[in-house]
């Protein structure tokens, strides 16, 4: 490929975008589904790069390192925090990017999409539909299910998806030649195929051990933990969104590793993926998350 996208795999995808930056079959607006931790946000600022730099995405010019910095005046960067999107903020930003340009392009980037509620995505669904001139929108969401389909409607969607584990450590080991073979296997396991977030394992051991920690919290859980002690847990884990959707990915993968175990769909593992999924769609939405992760507990 042309640009070095600084992400593992995904190859057809990055060709595609390749492919549409390169023949003048650029889309106003894109949106990068798939998993978490999978590099749909990197791709996003990468794109902005490449349309905004003068130099064929040079990495050194003004506008490079503005927008690896998330202070170009013509980007417009509204990163996850984990707060839904409200209509005020929404036409902050359309007024935004109808100001005069002086890039190429505006450009606005939103992170995981799905939190922008229906009075916000229908004032947002206004400027996809008459879009300033030269203006375009990469997007980034975790569940398409849960983007308005009138929205869906107007954009491209790239759909990114997890690798298989072996194809992950194969990755790995390439790009880390000197780590040991056990944390090689461990990362690749614990990644769930998601390339981004293996990088960061690799690459942050406190990271590494407080996954291992989990992991083995929760085989705890199937194994022999109370109601009480499960409810103690939780109550420490809603304190902290980063281990929230940690431990919601682990425990996905724990029961799936159970039903490849044992070569089977059992109704009870079937059940408790349906509840995980219904809990994390339910976290996105802000719900009281003691309550979901309580609930979960109860039925799992």
């Amino acid at each position: 490929m042309k640009y070095n996208w600084s992400i593992i795999g995904h190859e057809k995808q990055l060709s595609q975008i390749e492919k549409d930056l390169e023949s003048g079959n650029l889309a106003h607006a894109y949106l990068l589904s798939g998993p978490n931790s999978v590099g749909k946000n990197t791709v996003a600022k990468k794109m902005a790069g490449i349309l905004q730099c003068e130099n064929d995405f040079c990495h050194n010019c003004n506008a490079c390192t503005q927008i690896e910095k998330g202070c170009h005046v013509d980007t417009v960067v509204f990163e996850d925090d984990g707060e839904s999107i409200k209509i005020e903020t929404v036409r902050k930003i359309l007024e935004r990017l109808s100001m005069t340009r002086q890039a190429p392009y505006k450009i606005l980037l939103v992170q995981s999409l799905e939190r922008m509620g229906v009075e916000a995505a229908n004032s947002f669904l206004k400027m996809l539909e008459e879009p300033p001139e030269r203006t375009v929108f990469i997007m980034t969401t975790d569940n398409v299910r849960l983007i308005l389909p009138t929205i869906l409607s107007r954009v491209r969607v790239v759909q990114f998806n997890s690798v298989s584990q072996g194809y992950l450590k194969e990755k790995l080991e390439s790009l880390y030649p000197e780590r040991d073979k056990e944390t090689l296997e461990t990362v690749s396991l614990l990644s769930m195929g998601k390339t981004g977030k293996a990088v960061h394992l690799m690459e942050h051991p406190e990271s590494l051990a407080e996954y291992l920690k989990i992991y083995h919290d929760i085989q705890n859980f199937f194994a022999y933990r109370s109601i009480v002690e499960r409810f103690s847990y939780i109550e420490e884990m809603a304190e902290d969104p980063k281990k929230i959707e940690t431990f919601i990915n682990i425990l996905t993968h724990v029961v799936r590793s159970q039903m490849l175990e044992r070569k089977e769909d059992s109704p009870k593992q079937i059940k408790a993926l349906s509840k995980i999924n219904e809990a994390a769609m339910l976290l996105k939405k802000n719900v009281n998350v003691r309550l979901v992760l309580e609930n979960l507990m109860l039925q799992i």
